[in-house]
């Protein structure tokens, strides 16, 4: 059986909905935790974590489809599938957390004109490989499953 062009793409956006959806519940564990360490300290402002969190959300969600349209379609376009489906999961897994990086070098580089400006970046770049990571693994383990490869 073969995997068509518009397969993989969809794969791909599974992937990346996956991807998201990872960062989403990483963002909200995180504002429930910081929620109940201020509710604890009786200081801040501890109701307004989770909204703040969906919205720094909606922030990150088209920077991680912009990356995906830069790195991601093309890897699932160039990459040979049944190479891909024949990699360990350990491969993987480093490939999809390298790619988030190189999708946010590419967007930074964007953004500011040519240059790379790194001051504040550190979560986004943990985000980055969060959410490619996921996504990466989601896209083989599609593939593996439609053209029976390696678990």
């Amino acid at each position: 059986m073969t995997c068509t062009r518009t397969r993989r793409l969809a794969y791909a956006l599974v992937g990346l909905l996956a991807g998201d959806s990872a960062l989403l519940l990483y963002m909200l564990l995180n504002a429930f935790w910081a929620r109940a360490t201020l509710l604890a300290a009786h200081a801040g402002e501890p109701y307004a974590q989770a909204p703040e969190a969906i919205q720094l959300f909606t922030l990150y969600a088209p920077f991680s489809l912009v990356g995906w349209l830069l790195i991601g379609v093309p890897i699932v376009l160039l990459l040979p599938v049944r190479s891909v489906i024949r990699w360990p999961w350990p491969f993987v897994i480093t490939l999809g957390g390298f790619l988030g990086p190189s999708a946010m070098l590419i967007i930074l580089r964007m953004l500011g004109g040519g240059r790379i400006v790194f001051a504040g970046t550190g979560p986004l770049f943990i985000s980055s490989i969060l959410v490619s990571t996921v996504s990466f693994a989601v896209y083989v383990a599609l593939l593996r499953k439609q053209l029976g490869g390696s678990s």
